[in-house]
């Protein structure tokens, strides 16, 4: 991931935004996942990942990745995106997935793996020099939907007030940031580090 953020800020974000869209998935695969929850594997297309050619048996449910490793694979992910992102020259290359990538970066910020906490923020700094109101309504959605009481009001009585711009969800899979990112597992959005971060972010 360290590689794959200097390549592109080096070669500048253009050469990359078809290859981000298209094969980007890969490593986005990567930040679906919580270290702490084991994913069932559905399909036999899914038994078998990157195995290197001298290994004779293949991953399975049964054999999963250690949970360090699985977390610093997440936050080197995480740390990748919020360089590219940072950087005008390269930014480019997140357009096409921005929404994806925001909705999967919200919800592990938003979540209790504490150990990836600093990265995602990180991240979602990144991400928020990009496109700040992108941002800020996946955040406002999840932040103001678990606030029943202490809601502000509108400065003005002429501008709506906040659960008219965002309507709590009637579930949690109708949440902006579920419908960008995709389904994610273990991820759970923990109220505590989503006041954490709406505050970090000085939203």
């Amino acid at each position: 991931m360290k590689v794959l953020s200097s390549i592109v800020q080096l070669c500048g974000g253009d050469f990359f935004v078809r290859r981000f869209h298209r094969d980007g998935a890969i490593m986005w695969n990567f930040l679906s996942t919580s270290p702490f929850c084991r994913k069932s594997l559905s399909s036999k297309k899914d038994e078998r990942k990157l195995v290197l050619p001298y290994r004779n048996t293949c991953l399975s449910s049964e054999d999963p990745m250690a949970e360090s490793s699985s977390l610093k694979i997440q936050e080197a992910t995480l740390n990748m995106i919020a360089e590219i992102c940072m950087n005008n020259k390269s930014a480019r290359a997140i357009e096409l997935v921005l929404k994806k990538v925001s909705g999967l970066v919200v919800g592990i910020a938003c979540s209790n793996v504490v150990g990836l906490r600093d990265a995602s923020l990180r991240a979602l700094s990144g991400l928020a020099s990009m496109d700040s109101d992108l941002i800020w309504l996946l955040l406002a959605d999840i932040y103001y939907s678990l606030k029943i009481t202490d809601i502000p009001s509108p400065p003005s009585p002429e501008l709506p007030e906040i659960k008219e711009l965002l309507p709590t969800p009637s579930s949690s899979n109708e949440y902006l940031y579920l419908q960008y990112g995709g389904k994610s597992f273990g991820f759970d959005v923990d109220p505590l580090s989503v006041e954490i971060v709406f505050k970090r972010l000085g939203f």
